[in-house]
Order: C-alpha cells, then structure tokens, then sequence
C-alpha cells in the first residue's frame, strides 16, 4: 500500500509536462492580459461603472486585490501598472525566467482582477488563475526554460503537483457533467439544437439542419453522450485503454466547440490542460524525433 501511494504522489517524472504547462498558459495569460489593456478604464478603474473600490470589496466578503490596496491612490494608474505588471510576469513565466516566482505574480495578477471586476471573468479566466497556482507549486522550470539553460536543472522531477493538477481537471468534468444531469435542456437533448441556431453562440446558422428528424435525433445522441462523457470523465481516466479514448473525444469536443461557438479562448484553454494527461513518455518521444530531424538535417 505504502510502494502504491509513493508511487502515486512522489514518484519521479520527467519535467517537460510541466514545462509544456508553464508555456501554454503563460502564454495565454499573457495574450489575456493584452486585450483587457483597452478596457482597464471601463473595467478596472475607479473611472468605470465599478468605481467604488470599497464596495466592491464589501460585496465579496472581504476578498483581497491589488487594487484595493489605497483608495487615494491614482487608480487608473494603479490599474494600467498592474495589467502591464501581469503581461510581464506571464511573458516571463513562458520563457521560464524565475519561473515559480513569475507563475506567484501572474496568479496573484489573476486574483486581483477576479476579486476586482468578477462580473467580467468567465470560466476561461478561473482556469488560467488556477493553472498558474498549481504551476506556481511545480518544478516547472526545470525543462525548455531559461532557469534550466541558466543553472542546468535535473529534469527529474515529483509527480505531486502534476497529479493535483489532473485532480483538478477530473473535478472541472464531473462538476461539468453533474450540472448537465440537473439541466432540461440536457436531459431531453435540446441544448445543441438551441445552440447551434443562437446568434451570439453558433458561428453558423444552424437552422438549415436542426429541421430534419435525422439531425435532431443524432444531435440528442450527442448531448446525451458529451453528459455521461465528462459525468464519468474520473473514473475513465483511471483506466489505461479508456484513458486514451476519454483524452481523443476531449480533443475532439474541445476542437468541435472551437469550430462551431463563440467561446473566447476556453476551448483552447481547456485544449492546453491536455498535456496533463498525456502520459510522460509521449514528451519524451516528442523531443527525441525532433532530436533525430535536427540530426538528419545537419
């Protein structure tokens, strides 16, 4: 039991999973942080419709941001300084400079802006605040950085963060699934056909086709299966010949949100989880075909 929970918690990984992680979000964070910068006025400072710092404050229970630190402080400079704090530590945080340090800046970042304007943030920010907390707990930087370049780190590394990090995507599904389960629309197999025509949505007119039987039945079909797909997500990535499966239909869900809503970055987002799950050598087999191009080339 004891040899089952080490290996479970602090067996040695390689740390380019972790490294792939630390790129993709850092990045995205930082393509995040770049578009809120025409709307730190509106959204962020005490010139927009949230002015009153402190009531904002109130109405979270207390919660904690940068911007909340003086409200004498000049605020739309305050606000412009933190956004152009969190496009650095995120670029920073992509190229592996400081890497821990970098992620603790971009989370906090994340945090504040949550805490400052929660009407603004949708599920897509949650998952980039909580991947640069779990990133900021991970030797993520022991691999593809400047700190491994730097000071020549073991790529040998422990799997627990890794693993709180599957926890968390396996949670992101069953809860995902288990509020389908309590939907109508879910249940009698609707939703997509109500998506598809719905014009801030659907990247296309769905009208032309939910009018056939056919289509209607197949797409109840396939809300009922996405439902129990990501209900018993947990319990079939424990298996190895399901866990495969399981990971090629998220692709393939993901990559079908992508072409057919409008969903901001979240399809890509949940995209960039996926490295999570692979497994490590599939990293390592990655990096040793591009070892043997750049040989053959030579």
């Amino acid at each position: 039991m004891k040899s089952v929970w080490n290996y479970l918690w602090f067996n040695p990984i390689d740390a380019k999973q972790y490294a792939a992680l630390r790129i993709l979000f850092g990045g995205l964070s930082c393509v995040y942080f770049l578009e809120f910068l025409p709307y730190v006025d509106s959204q962020f400072s005490r010139l927009g419709w949230l002015g009153d710092i402190q009531q904002i404050a109130n109405q979270n229970g207390g919660s904690w941001s940068i911007f909340f630190i003086h409200e004498n402080w000049s605020f739309t400079t305050l606000a412009y300084a933190v956004i152009v704090l969190g496009i650095l530590s995120a670029f920073l945080m992509m190229i592996g400079w400081k890497s821990r340090y970098t992620a603790f800046i971009t989370w906090l970042i994340w945090v504040s802006l949550w805490n400052r304007n929660p009407l603004l943030m949708d599920g897509d920010d949650a998952i980039l605040k909580m991947m640069c907390f779990y990133l900021m707990l991970s030797p993520c930087a022991n691999c593809w950085s400047v700190d491994a370049y730097i000071r020549k780190a073991s790529q040998h590394v422990v799997v627990w963060p890794l693993r709180l990090i599957q926890f968390q995507i396996a949670l992101i599904y069953f809860v995902s699934g288990w509020v389908k389960f309590h939907s109508v629309e879910w249940n009698d197999g609707s939703i997509i056909q109500y998506v598809l025509i719905h014009p801030e949505y659907s990247r296309w007119n769905g009208w032309g086709i939910i009018d056939s039987p056919l289509i209607k039945s197949l797409l109840a079909g396939l809300t009922w299966f996405i439902r129990d797909w990501e209900l018993f997500f947990p319990v079939l990535l424990l298996n190895p010949y399901t866990r495969r499966s399981s990971i090629l239909i998220g692709v393939l869900f993901h990559l079908g949100l992508l072409l057919t809503m409008h969903l901001r970055w979240f399809p890509v987002i949940m995209l960039s989880l996926y490295p999570a799950l692979l497994s490590n050598s599939f990293f390592t087999g990655i990096e040793n075909k591009l070892k043997h191009v750049r040989h053959d080339s030579k």
